[in-house]
């Protein structure tokens, strides 16, 4: 079972026909096993979906959420204060990058669930980036499917 960290530039993708990697992004999220969803990317994705996309798709792409939490297939883990110290942590360790909360917490996660895969179009940061893990890098998919 493939466990993903997803992040919001890949769940947008997902849900704009007009992105070229709607339908990788799509077959990522079908084929996972576990998605891990921070509240942060959540919050983000909803804030920019109402912005860009419209209420029809953001329903849609909430009501979603809810049914695969539900189902067991996405995660929507607590951002307790070991992850907040943890991802302040990863943003000192990379401040070149000036990575956002949102990154530095997803690099987090994938710790706490032990995966190296991301779902992600960062590609400079979550390149950059070391994971947290025994992994030497990150596999940003759809990229290194």
């Amino acid at each position: 079972m493939i466990v993903i960290v997803a992040d919001t530039s890949a769940l947008l993708a997902s849900v704009d026909e007009s992105h070229p990697a709607m339908e990788a992004s799509r077959s990522v999220l079908e084929h996972a096993g576990l998605i891990v969803l921070s509240p942060l990317v959540l919050a983000e994705a909803d804030h920019l979906l109402r912005r860009i996309a419209g209420a029809a798709v953001r329903q849609e792409f909430l009501d979603g959420i809810v049914e695969e939490t539900r189902r067991g297939r996405v995660k929507l883990p607590e951002i307790t204060g070991d992850v907040m110290a943890a991802s302040r942590g990863v943003m000192r360790r990379y401040g070149a990058l000036d990575l956002d909360l949102a990154d530095a917490v997803n690099v987090v996660l994938a710790s706490e669930f032990r995966t190296d895969a991301v779902l992600t179009f960062d590609r400079r940061d979550f390149r950059s980036i070391r994971p947290l893990t025994a992994h030497k890098t990150f596999r940003i998919l759809p990229d290194d499917m």
